[in-house]
């Protein structure tokens, strides 16, 4: 069953000590044991750009939909036994032990293939040709009502044929979130929503688009943008096996820096593309 790992610091952050991060070794250990499909570091949400449409207005703004502490940092996707497999996993992985993972199952289709997976293979090898955006999809209950012919397959079906959308799913509800910790060496399992937030995670997808403009007016045809909220998040790659002492000090000012385009300097460009 396939699941996706979410990692945030939640609200009883530790701080991070390079020195005990181990991810080079936890992901050697899910590819050794054919259960890793995908998994990237998301650039700070300082970085993120979410986006509404509302009454037929394009609507942008910089940042994420939710505060920073809730804020995803990266994801993996796994194709575990089961949720005790699932949660084994992530317990293992070191922002379990200064943040927390949230595993979620995706949503398993009536009529789909006996062991089809989310991300096409071989994606991993795959040169990038653009810049790749996670587009998270927000159910937010202050969207409009959509009617009967907002079809996200339509969506889906459009960006496939344009090349821009690289693999996507819808997550179950978050009454079947795990959320997994690391704790004074103890492993902290509890289920359901983290916190009692009207908008949560429906399901996500990565797009490799031009550029920030490209990727706006693609998630701004999607339907959800009217229905709920979308939030765009650059990716972030880094080597898991490099020296994370120097990474962390090499990176530590970009925490707070939006490398970006700010949205309200694209946002002009992309309504022209939607008009």
């Amino acid at each position: 069953m396939e699941y996706a790992l979410l990692y945030a610091e939640g609200v009883d952050a530790l701080p991070y000590v390079p020195a005990d991060d181990n991810i080079g070794e936890w992901v050697d250990d899910i590819v050794a044991r054919g259960i890793a499909e995908f998994g990237m570091r998301l650039r700070p949400g300082v970085d993120a750009t979410t986006v509404r449409v509302r009454k037929g207005e394009l609507l942008v703004s910089d940042g994420p939909f939710t505060e920073s502490k809730e804020s995803v940092g990266g994801f993996d996707i796994i194709d575990a036994r089961d949720l005790d497999e699932a949660i084994e996993v992530a317990s293992k992985h070191p922002v379990a032990g200064f943040g927390r993972v949230e595993v979620r199952p995706f949503v398993q289709w009536p009529g789909a293939k006996p062991g089809a997976r989310i991300v096409p293979a071989g994606l991993h090898e795959r040169p990038e040709q653009g810049r790749q955006y996670v587009l998270f999809v927000i159910a937010d209950p202050d969207g409009e009502t959509l009617d009967d012919g907002a079809d996200p397959e339509a969506w889906v079906s459009e960006m496939d044929g344009r090349g821009v959308r690289l693999f996507g799913d819808v997550l179950r509800g978050p009454e079947d979130a795990t959320f997994v910790r690391r704790r004074d060496g103890e492993v902290l399992v509890s289920d359901g929503p983290f916190a009692e937030a009207k908008e949560w995670l429906a399901g996500f997808d990565l797009l490799e688009v031009q550029d920030l403009a490209e990727a706006i007016e693609v998630a701004s045809k999607h339907p959800m943008a009217r229905g709920g909220t979308l939030e765009l998040r650059p990716i972030w790659p880094f080597d898991p096996h490099e020296d994370h002492a120097a990474r962390d000090e090499r990176e530590l000012l970009e925490y707070g820096m939006r490398l970006e385009p700010h949205a309200a300097d694209v946002a002009g460009a992309v309504t022209e593309v939607r008009s």
